[in-house]
């Protein structure tokens, strides 16, 4: 009677053994996708961390440059203004602009030709204004320097530089004294607003 009590003791043991590796062998086969999904939402907010980092320093720089924005249209009002003229008075202020400025740096000047570009771009035109000038190498400067500090606004787009009435030699002595006669055409380009 004892050995069937110990059979059946073994054998209820073993039964218990089995049911104990099913319900761990359940535990893992259970336990594993939601292992896996753990991982995964983990590194899901790791990237989502990262990107909000990112998104931050974007958003940053969004609002820097909506601020510039914003002082943008000032400045843009404030170089119109200023250092432009409006297209209905533009060619004649210039033209006079331009006269005094060769009158006072005492450079002799021929036939000054201006070519406006009919198409608007941002409500502004561009005309190209193309100078042969002559004289000495002083004056020709000053003539330059008062171009980049007038008022209207000028940009010096090419200059055309040949020495006039000097040989090779002479020449370099005539530019680096001031004296001697140098000619060059300067193109130019200014802007008029509508």
């Amino acid at each position: 009677m004892i050995y069937r009590r110990q059979r059946q003791q073994y054998i209820f043991a073993g039964f218990l053994a089995v049911i104990a590796v099913i319900n761990v062998l359940f535990f893992f086969i259970l336990n594993r996708p939601a292992r896996i999904e753990s991982e995964t939402l983990a590194e899901s907010i790791r990237q989502l961390r990262a990107q909000a980092g990112t998104s931050k320093v974007y958003f940053d720089r969004l609002e820097k440059t909506n601020s510039q924005l914003a002082r943008f249209e000032k400045d843009r009002e404030q170089l119109r203004s200023k250092h432009m003229i409006h297209r209905s008075t533009g060619y004649s202020k210039i033209v006079a602009t331009l006269e005094s400025i060769i009158q006072n740096s005492g450079v002799k000047s021929t036939r000054v030709t201006y070519s406006p570009d009919p198409t608007s771009h941002a409500g502004i035109n561009t005309v190209a204004v193309t100078i042969p000038l002559e004289g000495s190498y002083s004056s020709i400067v000053k003539f330059i320097r008062d171009v980049e500090n007038s008022d209207t606004f000028f940009l010096i787009t090419a200059i055309d530089l040949s020495g006039g009435g000097a040989t090779a030699g002479q020449g370099a002595t005539a530019a680096s004294s001031g004296s001697g006669n140098v000619s060059l055409s300067l193109a130019l380009e200014t802007y008029f607003y509508q």
